[in-house]
């Protein structure tokens, strides 16, 4: 709601290039923002603590407000058009954020979830070890476990940690010595996700369980069909023409960039690629946080922010015949 607000008071002003490019930039904060919310490929639970992210993230992406806030201040003076509006929004972002990292009860129990993550992942690490037997896999864990009791680890976690190796240890160890037990179920997971994925995209939904638990077993059939080989009675059925589809049925004589274009409503192609854009800016956003890390794009915005706001002072500086030279 406070991002398509600022977008319909962006477009009713009908700024300058510079100063439209300004507000773009500004606007980016509410979609590094929505992006944070978003589900990213690394929010697979327990190996990643999305939440305890999010609220470092958050407080990364506060000090980033305030900073814009700064030089929003330095612009205004030098513009003609009225900024508070953008102050507005922005400490309106950044009272939201603010009200979950200044919460001492989250602030308390993100540092508690850091303390038993750091714990799961020091049995992750021994747990796949490929290199060593069960026994000395054991031992390590064993250790690992007698350490918890010693020391300060968090309140409860020797306990559980205790009697789940106590339960599981006959048969947690077997992997390590015999070839033919897997050690994790990854390869079953990823020949669902595999079979699950078509059907999502086929259907335009999020979930398949319904479908898979009705069409699950010829589901299967069908995925492995599509792996072997074309071979019926020694006979070889695969498609061998080089022909495609639309030549195939008829719809072109030929295969050509020009042919297919002339098939294409351009003008309602891009209207949807226009569309489509729009839609994709926080998919983007997510992207480049995953690949180069929030602390990198919150730099870089607010390099390109200060950028940009000093190219406007050194233009309306150089209208009315001031010194251009501007530090922010």
């Amino acid at each position: 709601m406070l991002k398509q607000a600022l977008i319909e008071q962006i477009n009713s002003l009908e700024p300058p290039p510079s100063l439209r490019l300004f507000l773009q930039k500004v606007f980016d904060l509410l979609e590094i923002s929505e992006s944070l919310l978003s589900r990213s490929s690394k929010n697979v639970f327990p190996f990643h603590l999305k939440h305890v992210e999010l609220y470092w993230q958050l407080f990364d992406l506060s000090k980033n407000v305030s900073s814009n806030l700064d030089i929003i201040r330095s612009v205004s003076g030098y513009v003609s058009v009225d900024l508070q509006f953008l102050k507005d929004y922005l400490n309106e972002l950044n009272k939201i954020i603010r009200r979950i990292v200044d919460d001492a009860s989250i602030s308390k129990m993100v540092l508690k979830l850091e303390e038993i993550f750091a714990v799961f992942q020091e049995i992750r690490i021994i747990l796949g070890q490929t290199d060593k037997t069960g026994k000395e896999i054991k031992e390590e864990i064993t250790t690992l476990v007698i350490s918890l009791q010693s020391n300060d680890s968090p309140a409860g976690v020797y306990k559980i940690v205790e009697k789940r190796f106590r339960m599981y240890e006959n048969e947690l160890y077997i992997c390590y010595d015999n070839k033919y037990v897997p050690r994790t179920n990854n390869d079953l997971e990823d020949f669902n996700n595999h079979l699950k994925r078509p059907i999502r995209k086929g259907q335009g939904k999020k979930q398949s369980w319904f479908y898979v638990e009705h069409q699950g077993v010829s589901a299967t059939y069908y995925h492995n069909l599509l792996n072997a080989p074309h071979v019926v009675g020694g006979a070889d059925i695969s498609w061998t023409s080089e022909q495609t589809p639309l030549e195939r049925i008829g719809v072109l004589d030929t295969v050509s960039v020009t042919n297919i274009m002339n098939l294409i409503d351009r003008e309602y192609l891009f209207k949807s690629i226009v569309k489509n854009d729009k839609l994709y800016t926080v998919h983007r956003w997510t992207r480049k946080i995953f690949k180069q890390g929030l602390e990198k794009c919150l730099e870089l915005h607010d390099e390109e922010l200060r950028a940009l706001a000093k190219s406007i002072i050194s233009e309306e500086k150089s209208i009315i015949g001031c010194d251009s030279s501007t530090t922010l």
